[in-house]
């Protein structure tokens, strides 16, 4: 984990980096020493922390030409390098240095939090929402970097119906994963002014979620804690690849939930599900509560379970051989021991 600057000089309520007056770089030239000291002892995987890396663009283009001069060298198997960006930014000089990055080597954490110009507003989050589109689109489009972008539920403001259509924008993007997040009250962070007006109620124990707003009540809280936890399993591993697409649809943010609401009575769980199950799970159910038709589905599911690395038939993972109840006491028996 490295930093090259520190600070922020965003107002973004949520964060307690909005308490910083300013950004600050460190001395390119030293930095730049220290990190070529780390890559010779063997380091290849870098994670910048700085929470602005491309407010400077003389700074993070000499950085990047740091890392790119390395790319392909003798002994710089693995190297890796880990940016959180301002997704409105990318001028020119970036962009000629990021299409150069072959695959595997460059990830950028890009925090969409919402494309809600009234959340933005309400939480002094300055975004250009259009600047922000077309700069993800090109990333996906002309480079190999892997897009790690997040969004946040229950911002003041913020409604069911309003997440929804900003996670429909962003996933039209196609960014490789979509971290979803509950908000946090951070202690001391400005978002904490707008509790009473907006209703808005926290757990009172770290890292204290929110658990109900004046315009979201708790039990859509709780559906869309699961649909992000169902989300991570099944849209960010990358396990189903051709699946998801029939599951998603065109409106990708109301079926995923309908998804996710059938799965969680289903399984009555979100943890602890093995991937063989997730191949039975999906089969099962999208047929069911999303009309995906089932033999489009079990060939989806082939070419996934083809590239999954599990062992075995598909049908047998989606057609178990049942059990005798004698059969089942055994192997609970044998669990046991």
């Amino acid at each position: 984990y490295v930093e090259a600057s520190r600070g922020c000089p965003f107002k973004c309520e949520f964060c307690l980096s909005s308490l910083d007056k300013t950004a600050k770089t460190f001395t390119l030239d030293r930095f730049l020493d220290e990190m070529d000291r780390l890559y010779q002892q063997g380091a290849r995987n870098f994670k910048f922390i700085d929470r602005t890396f491309n407010l400077k663009v003389s700074h993070s283009t000499a950085i990047l030409q740091f890392f790119l001069d390395r790319m392909g060298a003798e002994n710089s198997a693995g190297l890796m390098v880990h940016f959180e960006v301002i997704p409105d930014r990318l001028p020119d000089a970036l962009k000629a240095l990021l299409v150069q990055f072959p695959a595997n080597s460059l990830q950028f954490e890009v925090g969409v939090q919402t494309f809600d110009p009234e959340v933005q507003s309400l939480i002094s989050r300055r975004q250009d929402n259009e600047q922000t589109r077309a700069n993800l689109k090109w990333l996906r489009q002309q480079t190999q970097a892997h897009i790690h972008a997040d969004l946040i539920f229950g911002l003041p403001s913020d409604t069911l119906v309003g997440f929804a259509d900003s996670f429909d924008q962003l996933y039209a993007l196609g960014p490789q994963e979509i971290q979803l997040g509950i908000l946090k009250r951070l202690r001391g962070a400005p978002i904490n002014r707008h509790t009473a007006e907006y209703g808005m109620v926290y757990s009172p124990a770290p890292p204290y979620t929110v658990l109900q707003t004046r315009d979201i009540p708790f039990d859509e809280l709780q559906r869309v804690g699961r649909f992000a936890r169902y989300w991570d399993m099944f849209g960010n591993q990358g396990r189903f690849k051709h699946s998801l697409p029939l599951i998603m649809g065109d409106e990708p943010f109301a079926r995923f939930l309908t998804f996710s609401d059938a799965l969680f009575d289903h399984a009555q769980s979100t943890w602890k599900i093995s991937l063989k199950r997730q191949f039975a799970l999906l089969f099962e159910l999208a047929p069911v509560v999303l009309a995906v038709a089932p033999e489009k589905l079990r060939t989806a599911l082939q070419q996934d379970f083809e590239r999954s690395g599990l062992k075995g038939q598909l049908d047998t993972v989606l057609n178990p051989p049942k059990t005798s109840k004698s059969g089942q006491a055994n192997a609970r028996q044998a669990r046991h021991l």
